[in-house]
């Protein structure tokens, strides 16, 4: 990967790399997805990544899983991905999961936008807030063409940026908590003339929160937006900070089929 794609991915939050995976890459890692077509979440998605639960497959003499948990963590060493994860932490980074998923065809949007690491719920049960730093960094590829409405994950560039110093003001106990998952909630927290100062002052540029707000002004008046939508073929990817404003689009036009490397910080 080179320096290009890190920056642009410190900037933005998000990189788009068209041909992530080779022809012969992409096609092993779909026949072993296929194989499962499992949707998010289930059991047979998620595949091995310690030392343990290696031994666990062998225990159970789960040889195939053993040995596609393998080729999967060998393709992340090739594609070096530890590396650019430590570069955009700052610090060593360690893989905390790998699945893959089967999404079928629907008018339902998959996920709608969101920002994962948020504080949700009441107070009084996220008395022990996390550190702002404790962050994931996502490798999602593509085995299925996606493109606007079907199935791209869309992402307002820079949100990431917005969504730390939010985590940083609760976390230090500058900015009252509440709610702030779905995208409504987390323009009502920026909105607030209480935060702003100590918000603006995490920012390397004060416009950000503004131009924010008018780029998701469609949220409030119950309106999509293909604004942040993209196309790519199978064997794309896209590497994120999860921090940041996203949604899984609809798959209205044919299913999706995805695998996914999560990294974080100890």
């Amino acid at each position: 990967m080179n320096l290009h794609y890190i920056d642009e991915l410190k900037k933005n939050g998000i990189v788009k790399i068209n041909d992530f995976l080779n022809e012969e890459e992409k096609k092993k890692i779909k026949n072993i997805l296929q194989s499962y077509s499992a949707p998010k979440s289930h059991e047979d998605t998620f595949f091995s990544v310690s030392i343990k639960s290696l031994i666990y497959r062998i225990l159970k003499f789960d040889f195939i899983k053993l040995k596609e948990s393998i080729f999967l963590l060998n393709l992340a060493k090739k594609k070096k991905m530890n590396l650019i994860a430590d570069e955009i932490f700052g610090k060593k980074s360690y893989l905390r999961f790998v699945d893959g998923y089967f999404s079928k065809k629907s008018e339902d949007a998959v996920i709608p936008w969101h920002v994962d690491q948020a504080y949700n719920g009441d107070e009084k049960n996220n008395s022990d807030f996390v550190n702002p730093d404790h962050y994931f960094l996502k490798f999602f590829i593509y085995l299925t063409d996606v493109k606007s409405n079907n199935g791209c994950t869309s992402y307002i560039p820079k949100s990431h940026k917005i969504a730390y110093a939010i985590r940083k003001g609760i976390f230090e106990k500058q900015i009252e908590y509440q709610p702030y998952w779905g995208l409504s909630d987390f323009r009502k927290i920026i909105s607030n003339k209480k935060n702003l100062h100590f918000l603006k002052s995490c920012l390397d540029d004060e416009n950000l929160i503004s131009e924010f707000l008018e780029k998701t002004k469609f949220i409030e008046k119950n309106e999509e937006t293909k604004d942040f939508d993209f196309e790519m073929p199978a064997g794309g990817a896209i590497i994120f900070d999860e921090g940041g404003v996203h949604r899984g689009s609809r798959t209205e036009s044919s299913n999706r089929i995805v695998l996914r490397y999560l990294y974080s910080i100890k």
